[in-house]
């Protein structure tokens, strides 16, 4: 693996003359764009220039393989500037510079080597991940990292901390929530890990139901406090990251009771360990609740918490928006669901987080894909260059059928979670002048691309792993351990099916006000408008006449548009039904929340081609901006035909030509699919997978991984003596 020792370097654009400079007081040991550097003979192509940032490198020692040729061969054939790429997902050359040195900080500190990751006891697995939160802390004090220097070094950590949920929630909710009051006296105490605190709303007996949390705050006049109280068993808090060893403090919900009237839930900070010796106070029962499915999670203390009529001063109540005055007046809030404020930034954390943790998964796999040779059966895609080798696995239809709309699908999720996050943002700032006029868009939103890209993400990262043949069953793939962290996504956070009717029934208020004041629909839900004229909307037809009418951007959205407005006027008409229960339209909300999801993906990824234009970046890295939204669009469209088919909004050749042309845009996108991937920049540490790495040599590092194992360190193994000998004596030793 090429090594680099610097004390500063400048990284440099060979296209766009942008120097980017970067410091770096410690060694790289994982490789950037190394193409030039390892395969001097494409170092002289115009395309691999586009790779180079000017990173001196030394060159592998081994001599190479038709592995890296191959992976040579694909990013030289790229057609567009890969840097161009990076900047529209991460930023700024700068912000580029320092995500590269905060890898490398990660990347070179033994306390988070991947090797010690593996083959560990609970209790040493949560050892390692308070090893590794202190780690964290320290190299956060001494180089000075800031907020968001500590998410992209969590981030480039992979693995769920002890202290991730006080970085992601604890803090951020106090500010959001707390007065200027508490989130000055908190705030502090929490950024310099004097206090640990994590966000405790799942109970043991109900998780997304957060009006019938069965955990209740009664106000005490007589002493000014708030008493705790798990009322039942399954009142017990059940799930909470953080709790199960680490946390000092929690940020409960629970029903807010005042003289027997129940307000609902709210948030209180209460403590739950002294911070002289990190025993629990009395009245408070904590611990951890053991591994977790596919052994994900395993460094993260998720925990338990019962409350016994647990006292706590009343100012701990989290007061921005509801108030409770020393004389048990309650405060309305301006809206009753600012309490959901917490849930919309976790949300809208987790829509990008799906592109970025699919991306890698998809980078394993086309990379992988692209080194992998299996048969030879000819393909149109040629390798003209290697005609007596077998087939590269990424020329065959079949898997750029499989593969390509995955990744089309990490880029249409990244511009939805840029889309998500701005949009929570605008909210914040409202939220904070008591403007509470986007709370239920933002909120619908969010719920809606919770739901939809974590689905995607999760199966898209077990498609990667099939589309890896047998060695994507290896731990040492990569993606095992990516998937089983990212799996329960879909759950945490709301249940991606139960969390469909939020979004439903924001849709159905929305189609309600656009037969009362159609100028107040909001931006995102402006097609329901059409479906108030119930005969035209019905007479609407594709407009395509030839497989190209599918690639403009108003056909597409007129699709989607077309069957998200058909599904919620279907959905208004079914509620209206006599002896109609809301739960018996479950399925019917599940689809229109998809079809609506969709149709924001779809828009968000059209929108970021345009915002890519008007950056400045090149022709070519919108030519396959584009290429990619089209993609996504189609191929998103085609997974839903009867949907379309149902009301003849498609005519069947309409649908053959859709089919075309998803097949002609993954031709035109096989050449760019491993330039679109490196554009993510993973470094290898992250990737963690010997069948992904930068340098294309899948096979070498799977041979060395499986030879450091510890059952390997022994020509016989550990139990011979005690298990094998008598099984193989049982009956008598074998004469041969």
């Amino acid at each position: 693996m090429a090594q680099v020792s610097m004390a500063r370097r400048s990284m440099h654009d060979t296209q766009g003359g942008v120097a980017i400079e970067t410091r770096m007081p410690f060694k790289v040991d994982f490789i950037f764009h190394p193409l030039p550097r390892l395969c001097p003979a494409f170092s002289r192509s115009p395309r691999l220039q586009r790779y180079n940032l000017s990173l001196t490198a030394t060159s592998s020692t081994m001599a190479q393989t038709q592995q890296s040729k191959d992976l040579a061969a694909a990013r030289a054939k790229t057609t567009f500037p890969v840097i161009d790429l990076t900047r529209y997902i991460h930023g700024s050359d700068q912000k580029i510079a320092r995500r590269r040195e905060l890898a490398s900080l990660v990347s070179n500190d033994p306390v988070f080597a991947s090797e010690k990751r593996i083959g560990l006891s609970r209790v040493q697995d949560v050892k390692h991940g308070l090893a590794m939160s202190l780690r964290l802390y320290q190299l956060k004090e001494k180089h000075n990292l800031s907020k968001e220097d500590m998410m992209t070094c969590m981030e480039f950590i992979d693995e769920y901390l002890p202290v991730s949920l006080h970085e992601s929630a604890f803090i951020p909710i106090i500010y959001a929530q707390g007065t200027d009051e508490q989130a000055k006296y908190w705030g502090p105490l929490a950024e310099k890990h004097q206090i640990i605190g994590c966000y405790a709303q799942t109970e043991l007996g109900h998780g997304s139901n957060l009006s019938q949390l069965e955990t209740t705050a009664t106000l005490n006049k007589n002493t000014d406090e708030w008493i705790i109280h798990s009322t039942t068993f399954t009142a017990s808090k059940w799930w909470i990251g953080g709790l199960g060893a680490v946390a000092t403090h929690a940020l409960i919900q629970a029903r807010l009771i005042i003289d027997g009237k129940d307000y609902g839930a709210h948030g209180f900070i209460v403590p739950i360990r002294s911070l002289k010796d990190h025993r629990p106070f009395p009245g408070v029962k904590v611990g951890d609740i053991g591994p977790k499915a596919y052994g994900g999670f395993s460094k993260i203390d998720n925990g338990f918490v019962r409350f016994e009529h647990y006292a706590i001063p009343r100012e701990n109540m989290l007061m921005r928006f509801a108030k409770v005055t020393k004389d048990g007046q309650y405060i309305t809030p301006p809206h009753s669901k600012l309490s959901y404020g917490s849930m919309v930034l976790l949300r809208s954390h987790m829509v990008r987080d799906a592109a970025m943790d699919l991306a890698r998964a998809a980078t394993i796999a086309i990379r992988y894909s692209t080194v992998r040779r299996q048969f030879n059966v000819p393909t149109s895609r040629k390798d003209a260059s290697n005609p007596s080798l077998e087939t590269q696995v990424i020329n065959y239809p079949m898997v750029q059928a499989r593969l390509f709309p995955i990744v089309a699908q990490c880029y249409a999720i990244l511009a939805a979670g840029n889309k998500m996050w701005s949009m929570y943002e605008e909210m914040l700032a409202e939220l904070m002048k008591g403007d509470v006029s986007s709370l239920a868009e933002v909120h619908a939103i969010s719920s809606g691309l919770k739901s939809t890209c974590t689905t995607i993400a999760a199966a898209g990262m077990e498609d990667c792993r099939k589309l890896m043949g047998g060695h994507g069953y290896s731990y040492f793939s990569g993606i095992s351990h990516l998937w089983s962290t990212y799996v329960p996504s879909n759950t945490y956070e709301g249940d991606n099916f139960l969390l469909t009717q939020q979004s439903a029934r924001y849709l159905l208020k929305q189609l309600k006000l656009a037969t009362t004041e159609p100028d107040q629909v909001t931006s995102f839900s402006k097609y329901v408008i059409k479906t108030a004229d119930q005969d035209a909307f019905h007479a609407e037809r594709c407009s395509v006449q030839e497989g190209a009418d599918w690639l403009r951007p108003e056909v597409q959205l007129a699709a989607f548009e077309h069957r998200a407005g058909r599904l919620v006027a279907d959905l208004a008409l079914a509620n209206l039904g006599e002896n109609v229960i809301w739960s018996d339209l479950n399925l019917e909300c599940w689809r229109l929340c998809h079809a609506h999801s969709q149709y924001v993906l779809a828009r968000s990824a059209i929108e970021g081609v345009a915002q890519a234009k008007a950056q400045g970046l090149s022709p070519a890295t919108i030519v396959v901006l584009k290429r990619l939204s089209d993609l996504f669009a189609l191929h998103t469209i085609q997974g839903s035909l009867g949907d379309y088919l149902e009301d003849h909004f498609l005519a069947p050749k309409q649908c053959q030509l859709l089919r075309q042309q998803i097949k002609s845009l993954q031709e035109v996108l096989a050449d760019d699919m491993v330039g679109l991937m490196d554009a993510f920049d993973f470094p290898d540490h992250f990737l963690n997978s010997a069948l992904g790495s930068a340098d294309g040599e899948a096979y070498q590092r799977l041979w060395d991984a499986a030879q450091r194992q510890e059952i390997n360190q022994s020509e016989v193994v550990d139990g011979y003596k005690e298990y094998i000998v008598p099984i193989l004596t049982q009956h008598g030793a074998a004469k041969l």
